[in-house]
């Protein structure tokens, strides 16, 4: 997104004229920032198939599967931009030391004449974190000369020690970015919110996406990730005649899987199939008795003793 990058630029300039070095007390606050790696959704290379082995798969490729490493790209890329932002912080000392707060800016917005930008990071110990600390974070932007009229684009919550060791959320807001005059002409609307938690295995990854944008659909993405390289990741996509397909996988580290698929065409029909496949992307199990998933019935093939053991969702189901 330029419109975000190009405000993180700005950012990165102020900081050449900066002068000072971060206290160990700046360090505590900065912490409460993520960073790129800490949101990074990690689906398998093998998602994509290996050179040469989709051709010899017998009974068909798991082509839903092959969506997910893709999605994850694109997904990493809209917190890419995002982060990108946030990460200028650590490399500009704050203009504002006190006791729980710290702050920097503002600055001119060189791409858009007559906007500027601050960030502030507040620190706060509730009840329910038993003594440990909160850190709030706001970066702000506003028309220069309107005084106190500061509009909030992200604002994030962190608890924990360090992003990778703690959780927290964040929210981007697209409908603010358009409202101040920072927009550019690929700056899509609504919010994109990210929550994560690092604190315990696996570690987790929500984005949710109040947009169709960064080549994505509109959908509540979530990944879990586990040391020994496997995971579970729900995703959604659409297919080239605009029907919408929402997943649920659970692969091993090689790439293997297992995945509930449920579907609405364009015409508003729905239904769902269940779909195994190996390393190479081949299925060598299907269960779709509505013979949704193939163009030659019938579809279901193979034993569930064919699937691979995967992860199922550490996530809790949506209320009914």
């Amino acid at each position: 997104m330029r419109s975000v990058n190009r405000l993180a630029l700005v950012m990165a300039t102020a900081a050449l004229a900066a002068c000072g070095d971060y206290s160990t007390e700046d360090l505590r606050f900065l912490v409460a920032l993520p960073t790129q790696d800490d949101l990074r959704v990690e689906v398998p290379a093998q998602a994509g198939g290996a050179p040469g082995a989709l051709a010899a798969c017998t009974g068909g490729t798991a082509d839903v599967w092959l969506r997910a490493k893709p999605t994850s790209d694109e997904l990493n890329a809209s917190v890419a931009f995002v982060l990108g932002l946030v990460d200028t912080v650590r490399r500009v000392p704050p203009s504002v030391r006190e006791q729980d707060v710290r702050g920097w800016g503002p600055w001119d917005d060189e791409r858009h004449p007559g906007r500027e930008l601050r960030v502030f990071i507040f620190r706060t110990y509730p009840e329910e974190l038993a003594g440990a600390p909160r850190h709030a974070y706001a970066f702000q932007a506003r028309v220069k000369g309107t005084p106190d009229d500061w509009t909030t684009i992200l604002a994030g919550t962190f608890d924990g020690a360090s992003a990778s060791r703690g959780e927290g959320i964040l929210l981007l807001d697209f409908d603010a970015i358009r409202a101040v005059g920072l927009d550019d002409l690929d700056t899509p609307s609504g919010t994109e919110l990210v929550r994560y938690d690092r604190g315990a295995e696996p570690v987790t990854v929500e984005i949710i996406l109040g947009h169709e944008g960064f080549g994505v659909v509109d959908f509540g993405y979530q990944y879990a990730g586990w040391a020994d390289g496997t995971g579970w990741f729900a995703y959604a996509f659409r297919n080239p005649t605009g029907d919408l397909f929402m997943v649920g996988a659970g692969f091993d580290a090689a790439g293997a899987g297992d995945a509930q698929i449920v579907f609405q065409t364009a015409g508003g029909f729905t239904g769902g199939y269940r779909h195994c496949w190996d390393a190479e992307a081949c299925l060598v199990h299907v269960l779709d008795p509505g013979n949704y998933s193939c163009a030659t019935p019938p579809c279901s093939f193979g034993e569930a003793s064919a699937c691979p053991a995967v992860p199922s969702s550490p996530f809790p189901p949506p209320p009914p």
